[in-house]
C-alpha cells in the first residue's frame, strides 16, 4: 500500500510541476517583418561558470521534437550553428538571448534556451515563445495542449485512486466473508470432532467393497 501511495505522490508532483513550467513560460507578441529578441528563461546558479549556451526551436505535431538552432561556447566563444539552419540568425552580445531578424509566420512557436553546465552541477533549460500577431492561427494554443496534458494526468490519477480505494474495498469484503463462511462451518473450531462430524468427514483413498465373498 506504501508503494501504490508513493506512485500517487509522484504523478501529482508530475501535475504540478507541469502548471508551475506553464506559469513561467516567457512569450514575446510581436509582428511579421520585425526584429525579435528571444530572452534566455534558463535560470543560472549564480557563481557558476556554465560551459555553452545552446537554442533550439521546438517543433510541433505531426513530428514533435527539439531542431538545434545554435550554440556558442561560454563565455565568449564563437557562435556554430546546427547543419540545415538556413535562417538568418545570432546571440546578442555580451548576452545568452537570440536575435531573430525580419520574422516570418513560421519562425512562430517555442524556442528552448539550454545552458550546459559543468561536471558537478545542473543544466539549465528555459522555454520561451514567440507570437506573431498577425499571422492566422491555424489549431490550438501550445498552452490550449499543456493544459490538456494536465487535465488527462489529473484524470489519470482521479482514476488510480478510484481503483486502489475500490480494491481495497473488495478484498476487505472477501476476507469478511470468508471468515463468516468458516465461522458457520466450524462454529467451535476448539470443541473435540463428535461421531457426527466425523462421518460429514470424505475420506480419501480406495473405495471398500461392501459385499460379502464366499469361499468354497
Amino acid at each position: 500500500m506504501t508503494r501504490q501511495i508513493l506512485s500517487l505522490s509522484l504523478l501529482l508532483s508530475l501535475c504540478l510541476w507541469t502548471l508551475a513550467v506553464e506559469e513561467d513560460a516567457l512569450e514575446v507578441r510581436s509582428v511579421v517583418s520585425a526584429n525579435c529578441t528571444l530572452q534566455c528563461t534558463a535560470r543560472y546558479t549564480p557563481g557558476v561558470q556554465y560551459l555553452a549556451v545552446r537554442w533550439y526551436k521546438v517543433s510541433g505535431a505531426p513530428d514533435p521534437g527539439l531542431s538545434g538552432l545554435l550554440s556558442r561556447k561560454l563565455p565568449d566563444g564563437p557562435t556554430q550553428w546546427y547543419v540545415g539552419v538556413q535562417r538568418e540568425m545570432d546571440l546578442q552580445e555580451g548576452t545568452r538571448d537570440i536575435v531573430l531578424p525580419n520574422v516570418t509566420c513560421a519562425d512562430r512557436g517555442a524556442y528552448t534556451c539550454h545552458l550546459a553546465a559543468p561536471v558537478g552541477q545542473q543544466n539549465r533549460e528555459g522555454q520561451v515563445t514567440l507570437t506573431l500577431t498577425d499571422c492566422p492561427t491555424d489549431g490550438p494554443s501550445e498552452r490550449t495542449d499543456a493544459y490538456l496534458v494536465v487535465f488527462a494526468s489529473v484524470v489519470l490519477l482521479l482514476a488510480l485512486l478510484v481503483f486502489l480505494i475500490s480494491y481495497k474495498s473488495l478484498t476487505r469484503t472477501l476476507g469478511d466473508r470468508g471468515k463468516a463462511l468458516q465461522k458457520v462451518a466450524f462454529p467451535h473450531p476448539n470443541r473435540p470432532l463428535d461421531e457426527k462430524d466425523l462421518q460429514s468427514i470424505k475420506i480419501l483413498g480406495p473405495k471398500v467393497s461392501k459385499e460379502k465373498q464366499l469361499w468354497v
